[in-house]
């Protein structure tokens, strides 16, 4: 399988002097999972052996959401809402919170993959 950004795009292209959200050890598993989401979105138009740019500042940022949302299911355990007086908690669903999680994919896509014709899921 094609990973469409690495590590020292991430920190070169992507970040522009930003302190990196995702370390270098991880990089590599949440590029992946974002280099398959974006495949799927795009029916395979993207040709592996010359990648765009802007597949490759499509994944960053959703490997970017994806170790986010990773940290925040486990630092959370679902927790949405607290109070401390009246002693309240909330808990988000996985399922709300996954519906989230895939509505902010398409945004992401959308931003970096409309125009270019690699959304076109007719017939070539």
């Amino acid at each position: 399988m094609t990973i469409y950004a690495d590590y020292t795009f991430y920190t070169d292209n992507y970040l522009k002097g930003r302190k990196a959200a995702v370390q270098a050890a991880d990089f590599d598993y949440f590029s992946a999972e974002a280099s398959q989401t974006i495949k799927a979105y795009t029916c395979s138009n993207i040709d592996d052996e010359d990648v765009p740019e802007c597949v490759k500042m499509c994944c960053c940022e959703i490997a970017e959401m994806l170790c986010k949302n990773e940290q925040l299911i486990a630092n959370s355990a679902g927790l949405s809402s607290e109070s401390v007086q009246g002693w309240s908690r909330s808990y988000e669903s996985s399922e709300a919170r996954q519906s989230l999680m895939d509505s902010r994919t398409l945004n992401v896509i959308y931003k970096w993959l409309s125009g270019t014709g690699l959304l076109y899921r007719g017939i070539g």
